[in-house]
């Protein structure tokens, strides 16, 4: 399976966490594959703040990833990584929509989560 995070927030997760990019992308579509089929439970528990034809991001708490990063054995950098790029992805769909300033300010609270289609 892939993941739905664009390459440009891959990309900056990866070099921000100095991870290759081909184990960033693997543990990503691990992180989407453990989402399949639980997308609406989590669309139901967090808030929906971007959606599109190919995904969506919803806002989640922000011990969020450590549970998903302990449920799948990722280590705390490999977790953190999956992190950054989920975030950067908010970020990136932040510039585009001009929500940038609302973005960051949620990203202070709660973390980002990107569910494909």
């Amino acid at each position: 399976m892939t993941h739905p995070l664009p390459p440009d927030a891959v990309e900056a997760a990866a070099a921000e966490h100095d991870l290759a990019v081909e184990r960033l992308d693997a543990l990503l579509a691990r992180v989407a594959d453990y989402f399949s089929g639980k997308e609406f439970a989590l669309e139901r528990q967090y808030e929906a703040v971007l959606d599109a034809d190919d995904g969506r991001v919803l806002l989640a708490d922000a011990a969020f990833w450590s549970r998903t990063g302990t449920a799948l054995g990722y280590d705390e950098a490999e977790t953190a990584a999956v992190r950054a790029a989920h975030e950067a992805t908010l970020r990136l769909a932040g510039r585009h929509e001009e929500r940038d300033a609302e973005f960051a300010s949620a990203l202070e609270i709660r973390t980002a989560v990107v569910l494909g289609r």
